[in-house]
């Protein structure tokens, strides 16, 4: 794949060491038949978004992957019902523009041309803990969310919209393409210490 190098090299600007890709893995996902959407800035690869598309159906919890590993890794199935975002990687230089939208809109307006019904994406939630020196993300810890989370975990009950998205990263989510909170996954990606293994899924209903 001529394109691979690219890839590696927008891996390493964006994510902290734990949280790359390898070589190895991107390749398993393409062969897997996954999708990677890329947005380009002048002569760079400003950001990437890479998906899945699955005959699941994300509203039974039962059949959702438990861990991260298993969300990037599903085969595509038809017919498609969902779209399972699981990186969308933006170059910290361009953190605060247009990129992240346009990858995100390009995907539902994907989603829309098969026919699907919901995208999917596992959001990070580093208010939990807070970023560390090596995360471009550079958030900071939000006890309140915090609670919030393991309050979350604890019970199965979704809090309010408002304290979900005082995590920066899932506002940006919501904002986006206007998303529902479905579940909280714990140590669902072990490695992200600032978000303390937790991802919590969002949904995007195409039918409404």
């Amino acid at each position: 794949m001529s394109d691979l190098p690219l890839l590696m090299e927008l891996e390493a600007a964006a994510w902290a060491g734990p949280l790359q890709a390898s070589e190895a893995t991107i390749r398993g996902r393409l062969a897997l038949g996954h999708t990677m959407f890329g947005a380009i800035a002048g002569d760079v690869l400003a950001g990437t978004l890479c998906f899945t598309e699955t005959s699941q159906d994300p509203l039974v919890r039962a059949d959702f992957p438990t861990n991260f590993d298993a969300f990037a890794s599903l085969p595509r199935s038809e017919p498609v019902h969902a779209l399972y975002a699981y990186n969308l990687c933006v170059r910290p230089s361009h953190r605060g523009g247009n990129t992240a939208i346009r990858l995100l809109k390009e995907m539902e307006r994907h989603g829309r041309r098969l026919g699907a019904r919901w995208l999917i994406g596992d959001g990070r939630c580093a208010a939990y803990a807070g970023s560390s020196g090596d995360d471009p993300d550079k958030v900071k810890a939000d006890p309140r969310f915090r609670a919030t989370i393991d309050r979350w975990n604890e019970t199965g009950t979704p809090p309010p919209l408002e304290e979900i998205i005082r995590d920066p990263l899932l506002r940006l989510h919501y904002r986006v393409y206007n998303c529902e909170f479905l579940y909280v996954m714990p140590d669902f990606f072990p490695q992200d210490a600032a978000s303390g293994g937790f991802r919590v899924i969002s949904a995007k209903d195409l039918r409404r």
